[in-house]
C-alpha cells in the first residue's frame, strides 16, 4: 500500500509504575489583600481553610487579613506517592526513533530517586526562616529546622538533614515541583546525549500527579 504524503508528527511518552517517588512538601498560599480588586483567597476561620473568593461571592467568615497579619496560609508539611510521566514530540533520527528511550527513562529514574523519602522545601518560601544546625556527635548528619511565621499559626518543623531536597522556587507546589522536574530532565538528556537533534525542535510535556486523579502538567516547547 502506498503511503501517505501528508507530513507525520512523532510523539513519545513514558509512563511506568517504577517512574514514582514518596515525598514530603510545604506548600502556602497568598491570602487576600485589602485594597486589591478582582480574585483572591482568604482564611475562612469557620472551617480552618483557605477559601476562594471574588467581588461578586464575598464569603461572609473569610478573614480578610488586615495589613499587620500574614499575609500567607501555609499547609502542614505533608507527603504523596508522587507518579511521574512525560510526553515528547519531534523529529525522528537516520534509525526513525524520537529518542533513547533507555537514557530518558534512566535519567527520569535518577530524578524521582534523588528526590524519593525526602522533604521537599523551597529556598525561597515566604514567611519562612531555615536554621540549618550542623552535625554532632549525638547526631551526625544535623538537621534544619523550618519556622513558619503566616497563617493559621507560627509553627516549627524539623527535618534531617539529609532528608531534605532543596528547591530554588517560592513555592513546593506540585506545579513548581513538575517545572523543577522537567528542567532537571533536560539537563539530563542533554548530557546523556539522549535527544538525536537540539531540545529546541522538541515538544515536551511532564505530568506530576500527587494522588489518583490529582496531577499537575507543565509544557515547554
Amino acid at each position: 500500500m502506498a503511503r501517505r504524503s501528508r507530513q507525520r508528527r512523532f510523539s513519545v511518552s513514558l509512563d511506568d509504575a517504577e517512574l514514582t517517588f514518596n515525598a514530603a512538601h510545604f506548600v502556602a498560599f497568598p491570602l487576600a489583600v485589602p485594597g486589591v480588586d478582582g480574585d483572591a483567597f482568604a482564611f475562612d476561620a469557620a472551617t480552618q481553610q483557605v477559601v476562594h473568593i471574588n467581588n461578586d461571592d464575598v464569603l461572609a467568615t473569610a478573614t480578610v487579613r488586615p495589613p499587620s497579619e500574614p499575609a500567607w496560609f501555609g499547609e502542614p508539611i505533608h507527603g504523596h506517592d508522587f507518579r511521574v510521566s512525560v510526553r515528547v514530540e519531534g523529529p525522528r533520527d537516520a534509525s526513525g526513533c524520537v529518542l533513547d528511550f533507555v537514557a530518558a527513562r534512566r535519567s527520569l529514574l535518577e530524578i524521582a530517586a534523588a528526590w524519593n523519602h525526602r522533604t521537599i522545601l523551597a529556598t525561597r518560601a515566604p514567611e519562612t526562616e531555615y536554621r540549618e544546625v550542623p552535625p554532632t556527635p549525638e547526631n551526625p548528619v544535623g538537621e534544619v529546622v523550618v519556622l513558619w511565621r503566616g497563617a493559621p499559626e507560627p509553627r516549627r518543623w524539623v527535618v534531617p538533614s539529609d532528608a531534605v531536597a532543596w528547591i530554588d522556587a517560592l513555592n513546593a507546589s506540585t506545579e513548581e515541583l513538575a517545572s523543577v522536574l522537567l528542567d532537571y530532565w533536560l539537563e539530563k538528556l542533554d548530557e546523556t546525549g539522549a535527544l538525536p537533534f537540539p531540545a529546541s525542535e522538541y515538544r515536551f510535556a511532564l505530568r506530576l500527579e500527587e494522588s489518583p486523579g490529582a496531577f499537575a502538567e507543565v509544557a515547554l516547547g
